[in-house]
């Protein structure tokens, strides 16, 4: 639509212009024809991440409404707005003037609600300029909703399992306070290309709030993704969105081993030993497998002091199977571990604990 491409342009970058604007063919003023656009939000700009806001959804610190509209004969044009039954009419003004980068100048206004009464239809029927008010041909409804406030957190999941998502949806009373907004459905979507039109990415999964507002849902994603999260309006409620937000998905990995000595039967200091298994990964397909050309180390700790750190007396470097096999030599008494330390950011580190060696 007209005022879509109107948002674009706008957001592109607009010269305010100070005075009337260029002339136009004739036309009448005011023009029963004349095309009004509620919604626009200029020049307030857009919101964080390049995502449009609900210019009909109102809160304590927003209670206007831009209006936009296709006659430019004149400048100053104001609109009657109503309720459908014919109550609350007021005026609104369209007396600014923009030149719109690449669609021309265009004349726009606002109009200001009452914050505690008005949500609900409202509808533009007239059109005066000059001391004439004439009939619009074409009358515009449209439905002033209770602001919606929505927040996103995502907590890492380790594969088959997703990362999960968890937030809260309250929206704006009519006294001004946030209030618990349950059984609101929440959308878990890929972002958007942050371009116009904005459009939202494809849903990933879908959930309901709970009784205080509340949801929590597991994405069924296997790799690390940006989400966002978005509300969609009622009757009586606006869109929201939030995000986007990193959902990390960690892929465990898993050791086996054994250490013993290579060919004796009695540990001694200087006794050559053995290190040998295999290490193992789920991969993003959900299934567990073989982690080839992985380096896997052999670690001791001394068993007369348990609380210093594990150092590396031998590493290898896993097969096609996951298979890894290392020697090294015993000198005193100590515990063994293997470890896969990882170098990658989805993928976690394992450590498992073989057994004590006593040197004789």
């Amino acid at each position: 639509m007209r005022h879509r491409a109107i948002l674009l342009a706008l957001s592109l970058g607009a010269t305010l212009l100070a005075g009337p604007p260029p002339a136009h063919a004739a036309a009448a003023c005011p023009d029963p024809a004349d095309h009004i656009y509620p919604g626009w939000l200029f020049p307030h700009g857009n919101p964080p991440n390049g995502r449009d806001g609900d210019p009909f959804a109102m809160s304590p610190g927003n209670t206007t409404l831009g209006l936009t509209h296709d006659a430019f004969a004149c400048l100053g044009v104001s609109v009657t707005v109503e309720r459908p039954d014919g109550s609350g009419s007021h005026q609104a003004l369209l007396d600014q003037y923009i030149d719109g980068a690449g669609v021309g100048p265009t004349q726009y206004g606002y109009d200001t609600f009452d914050y505690a009464t008005g949500t609900g239809p409202w509808r533009i029927t007239k059109a005066t300029y000059g001391g004439v008010t004439v009939d619009l041909t074409t009358p515009v409804d449209f439905r002033m909703t209770r602001g919606s406030v929505l927040t996103l957190a995502a907590t890492p999941g380790a594969l088959p399992s997703g990362p999960r998502v968890s937030g809260t949806v309250k929206y704006w009373t009519y006294q001004g306070v946030q209030a618990p907004s349950p059984g609101r459905t929440v959308w878990i979507r890929k972002p958007d290309t942050l371009t116009y039109p904005y459009q939202r990415g494809p849903i990933i999964a879908t959930t309901t709030t709970d009784s205080a507002g509340r949801y929590a849902v597991t994405l069924p994603i296997h790799t690390n993704q940006d989400v966002v999260a978005d509300v969609p309006g009622t009757t009586t409620l606006g869109f929201t969105f939030y995000g986007p937000v990193r959902a990390t998905v960690y892929q465990p990995t898993f050791l086996t081993g054994r250490a013993a000595p290579t060919t004796a039967t009695v540990i001694r200091s200087g006794t050559r030993m053995s290190t040998y298994g295999h290490l193992s990964v789920v991969y993003t397909t959900g299934k567990t497998g073989p982690f080839a050309n992985q380096r896997v180390l052999v670690q001791t700790r001394p068993r007369s002091n348990p609380s210093a750190p594990y150092s590396t007396v031998g590493s290898d470097v896993t097969s096609s199977t996951g298979y890894y096999y290392t020697n090294w030599n015993a000198s005193v008494d100590v515990d063994v571990r293997v470890a896969f330390i990882t170098p990658y950011q989805s993928v976690a580190s394992s450590y498992r604990w073989l057994r004590v060696v006593d040197v004789t």
